[in-house]
């Protein structure tokens, strides 16, 4: 797995949920950015404010927000091969993807607004991928690794590769490895790196479910 890239981020959260702005009777050419591949239970995704149901194969777009249901679990896959998997009663919105001209990934941000995510990054040196959630952003180039909204904050476990965790108050940031994790609570530094207990990782796997690649 790749190391991780710093990501400066200055995005306003009103801006990933509203809808683009049409004019009259113009239309605007959107492509899809990933697909679902799997769909535990039920799921919604919220575009131009309109809810719809979410099923296998549903494309997903920027700006779209995804839900998952009460004991749902759903996975994204994108066009270059990472995978995005939400646990139950979870909301994620799909604040930015972009592409280089030959089509590769440049550049991939995710707000996550409640519940747990699992990120599986592929193909290293493609560009940016982050979660971010009101505290924390976690990014890295080519890993693996869980986000997750909690009452006191955010809690980030590090899968495979190296993840960077990043207060967004303060702009202290740590590094994690495999099944070491750290907490942010508003307007604090990440907790130190610290090896997780069995329990708590067995809880947090248990949410998300098992990876797709």
């Amino acid at each position: 797995m790749g190391m991780m890239v710093r990501l400066p981020i200055v995005l306003m959260l009103a801006c990933a949920l509203a809808g683009p702005a049409l004019a009259a009777g113009t239309t605007v050419d959107r492509t899809p950015v990933g697909r679902v591949i799997r769909l535990e239970g039920d799921g919604s995704i919220v575009r131009d404010r309109i809810r719809s149901s979410l099923l296998v194969g549903s494309a997903v777009f920027t700006d779209d927000v995804i839900e998952s249901g009460t004991a749902a679990r759903l996975t994204v896959q994108f066009g270059d091969g990472s995978t995005l998997s939400a646990g139950p009663e979870s909301r994620v919105v799909v604040a930015a993807y972009k592409v280089d001209a030959t089509g590769a990934r440049s550049s991939a941000i995710f707000s996550l607004l409640a519940g747990i995510v699992r990120a599986v990054v592929q193909k290293a040196g493609l560009g940016e991928f982050a979660v971010q959630t009101d505290t924390t952003v976690a990014s890295a180039r080519s890993t693996e690794w869980t986000a997750e909204v909690t009452p006191a904050g955010t809690a980030v476990l590090g899968l495979e590769g190296v993840v960077e965790v990043r207060s967004r108050a303060t702009g202290a940031s740590v590094d994690l490895t495999r099944l070491q994790g750290s907490d942010v609570a508003p307007g604090r530094d990440p907790t130190p790196p610290v090896t997780w207990g069995s329990a708590r990782v067995e809880r947090t796997l248990r949410l998300i479910g098992p990876a797709f690649r």
